[in-house]
């Protein structure tokens, strides 16, 4: 039977190498768009959670009113809840903390605007270093490292220099567009004055101009000044000046707020764990929110869940187009073979009609047309797996 298959098949070689090419181009592209559809998904989300809109993917935590007493428990249970943050993807934690305000010396100021009303304010942070990058001079040293260092007082000639209080001036680092508007240089020293009626002055030494890496990375959320080191409202706010995070454990510098900024590495996502990322993300954000050492004071938020959606849509949109193109070439194809079938057929007739002189039954000439069938779907399903790899590639280099 198989011979005389091929037999048949050699004898219309022309119309079945046309359907075979048919058929196996068609389920080829087929099983490329499938794939493509589900590779193009999976990396149009990773790109989109890791790109332009790190950001809204990031889970920050702002807790007002964090003492230093309460930071390390605190941070505990930010360690706690990030494992599970983000439905078992890596997480990395960065860390802000906050001194109260400050008033800058008004001889920082032009001449003309010493008379107002209202200070220049600053604060102190503890900024990762990962984030920023040091443009002069070097980074600050601990509290104590300050008090035993600190005899550059008296640059900057007329700025307040460092006083008595607490011991030698705290180190800082000022950013970079500040350090150009207010004409601050390492080796400088003045003296910030406590907000409060109790807080006592607090004397620092500019020893480096840092600049931030990538003002836009989510990183920055955790600054009130979103990184851009000025901010004017109701008073001009400069900062943060970045000082050791040992001067903020050893007490010289009083810590006001700490935030918090959750980042998923989002190598290892695909679309398909979309709504587990949703959910657990919004399940952290409430439990931090509750967290008992924060006593209700603490923010957490995210726009990560409406991401989520907005590229889910967008993902539709575009697996919808793959689809109508697939069946548009599935109907071509359809056409196509029904016109080799009708080409074919109206050659055979007349050997169709010897075989039934010859005894042949419906069921014996259907068998034989059922084989010779094979020989286009077997090459097809074997080829166009093989196919789709390449094609897939190719498509992703274009």
């Amino acid at each position: 039977m198989t011979g005389f298959v091929l037999l048949r098949a050699r004898a219309h070689r022309l119309l079945l190498a046309a359907a075979l090419l048919a058929v196996v181009l068609t389920t080829a592209v087929l099983a490329t768009l499938a794939a493509f559809s589900g590779t193009v998904g999976d990396a149009a989300l990773r790109r989109t959670l890791a790109g332009d809109a790190a950001a809204d993917a990031a889970l920050t935590l702002e807790v007002p009113y964090l003492t230093g007493a309460d930071r390390a428990a605190a941070a505990e249970a930010v360690e706690r809840h990030a494992r599970g943050a983000f439905a078992g993807l890596p997480v990395r934690v960065q860390s802000l903390d906050r001194s109260g305000p400050y008033e800058l010396p008004r001889r920082l100021r032009p001449p003309a605007a010493r008379g107002g009303e209202d200070p220049d304010l600053t604060h102190l942070g503890a900024l990762e270093r990962s984030e920023v990058a040091l443009a002069a001079g070097r980074w600050p040293g601990a509290a104590d490292e300050a008090q035993g260092g600190g005899g550059a007082a008296g640059a900057l000639g007329g700025v307040d220099a460092a006083d008595g209080a607490g011991g030698g001036p705290v180190q800082v680092a000022v950013p970079q567009g500040v350090a150009e508007r207010l004409g601050l240089a390492p080796g400088d020293t003045l003296t910030l004055a406590g907000r409060g009626d109790d807080d006592p002055p607090l004397p620092v030494e500019v020893t480096g101009v840092y600049r931030p890496r990538d003002r836009e990375a989510p990183y920055w959320l955790a600054d009130e000044l979103r990184g851009k080191g000025v901010q004017k409202g109701g008073y001009t706010t400069y900062g943060p000046l970045l000082a050791d995070p040992g001067s903020f454990a050893s007490g010289r510098v009083a810590q006001a707020a700490g935030a918090w900024v959750l980042r998923a590495d989002f190598d290892g996502m695909t679309a398909d764990r979309a709504d587990a990322l949703r959910a657990s993300v919004q399940k952290t954000s409430g439990a931090l929110a509750d967290e008992p050492v924060f006593d209700g004071r603490a923010v957490a938020g995210t726009r990560l869940p409406q991401l989520l959606d907005g590229t889910e849509r967008a993902l539709l949109v575009s697996r919808s187009t793959l689809l109508i193109v697939a069946l548009q070439l599935v109907l071509l194809a359809a056409y196509a073979l029904l016109l080799v079938a009708r080409l074919l057929g109206a050659e055979r007739r007349g050997e169709t009609d010897l075989l039934r002189a010859r005894g042949g039954s419906r069921r014996r000439i259907g068998a034989l047309t059922a084989a010779e069938s094979l020989l286009l779907a077997l090459p097809a399903a074997i080829a166009a797996p093989l196919l789709a790899g390449p094609l897939i590639r190719l498509l992703a280099a274009r």
